[in-house]
């Protein structure tokens, strides 16, 4: 684990953040971005990636830095359970579940195939089980290199990629992912940070040989976006210009829960809520930090124990029921549809096991962060204060979804 202790803040605290965080990203976002010099962005002008991250280390993102690190991978990889004992039988596998693995070959071994040797010794690794599958981030630091570099690759490496992506992916799942691209380069647009932030700064892994019996996969991560754990997040979370003006993410994430909190009776909501203040003076120690905030389930939390907390979903209506899983399949929607069916019905199955927990205040303005959490699901979202931007506050403009499994299997 990291060396050093857990900061109460991020360094950079500011004394003119907003008093009232406000729902119409549009606005806020704007006021928040730094001036060049700030600390928060200081150097990323000139800096390429890697002088970026080291340059980090002598700030207060050290500690983030070497939380990241390889060296804090937990050993041995159990996974993210609720009381530290793996549950067993809990999936249910169809022989085939119309997952396109055809596709996906073709589309991996194409890109293969254009590769120099080097490259593919530096992006494949030899087993779904090697620790560099868990070697996944979601800061824009860029702390340990391997694999393809997207924005150090040939517009021809990118495509193919991306073709994987496609392949492997839904419409909308897709669609979601270079929303995310899209948004870190529009983010790096504002901070003037292309080099660092853009929209092809991630980086891909191959783990084993493509092959249509035989178990493979990738990992596909940077800076708020990750797949392998799914984590999705927009800094903003829209875009107000340019030729992708008008595009905002994870609305269904953010407001149908809101609509369901604030539905529920008195009592539920009382329930459910395991803090009204956002602050991490008002949670426990081991529930905040000035990089994750309030989320639980980050990089190098692969055997973290997280209890069920909350309000029992049994509780609900069968309406308000129907929008928890109206939730699950917006933060899944990256699966294949008939994929996505049989995850839904395994979701569906231990409804009276899942638990919805909040953090804040439900009034229309009001940031907050919310988990649900059953034997087969661990979904968060967190409105952060933001990493690039000058906001120590909460606010509407950075939304950050994690999604976990908690099938040992394909939890990593």
């Amino acid at each position: 684990m990291p060396t050093t202790s857990t900061p109460q803040n991020s360094g950079y605290a500011q004394t003119h953040d907003p008093s009232k965080p406000r729902s119409d990203a549009t606005i806020p976002f704007r006021e928040l971005i730094p001036p060049s010099g700030h600390p928060r962005i200081k150097g990323i002008d000139h800096l390429n990636a890697t002088e970026w991250c080291e340059s980090r280390k002598h700030g207060p993102p050290a500690w983030l830095i070497d939380r990241l690190a390889a060296s804090n991978l937990e050993k041995p990889y159990k996974g993210f359970t609720s009381d530290g004992n793996l549950l067993e039988g809990v999936y249910s596998y169809a022989e085939d579940e119309g997952a396109p693995v055809e596709a996906m070959t073709d589309a991996a071994a194409a890109l293969l195939e254009m590769l120099s040797g080097e490259q593919r010794k530096e992006m494949q690794f030899e087993s779904v089980e090697v620790d560099e599958f868990r070697l996944w981030s979601n800061p824009e630091l860029y702390v340990n290199p391997g694999g393809l570099r997207l924005d150090e690759c040939s517009d021809e490496v990118q495509s193919a990629v991306h073709k994987l992506l496609i392949a492997s992916l839904s419409e909308k799942g897709y669609q979601k992912v270079l929303g995310c691209c899209l948004t870190n380069g529009f983010l790096g647009h504002l901070v003037n940070g292309r080099s660092v932030l853009n929209k092809n700064s991630y980086n891909f892994r191959l783990f084993s040989q493509p092959d249509l019996q035989r178990p493979w996969g990738y990992t596909f991560f940077g800076h708020h976006l990750c797949l392998a754990v799914v984590v999705q997040g927009a800094e903003p979370d829209c875009i107000d210009e340019g030729p992708h003006a008008g595009l905002r993410l994870f609305e269904v994430e953010e407001l149908v829960p809101l609509k369901l909190m604030q539905s529920l009776p008195p009592d539920l909501q009382a329930k459910a809520t395991l803090s009204v203040s956002m602050d991490g003076s008002a949670l426990p120690p081991d529930r905040w930090n000035p990089f994750d905030e309030r989320h639980l389930g980050g990089a190098r939390q692969d055997n973290r124990i997280v209890p069920y907390e909350g309000c029992p979903v049994k509780f609900f209506t069968r309406e308000q029921q129907d929008q928890i899983v109206a939730i699950f399949e917006a933060f899944n929607e990256y699966y294949p549809e008939a994929v996505l069916r049989h995850r839904v019905q395994n979701f569906r199955t231990h409804l009276d096991e899942t638990y919805f927990a909040w953090i804040g205040t439900c009034g229309n303005d009001d940031p907050f962060y919310y988990r649900i959490h059953s034997p087969v699901a661990f979904m968060e979202l967190d409105f952060h204060c933001g990493s690039r931007f000058s906001s120590t506050l909460s606010d509407e403009h950075l939304a950050v979804t994690v999604s976990h499994t908690h099938d040992q299997q394909i939890a990593k």
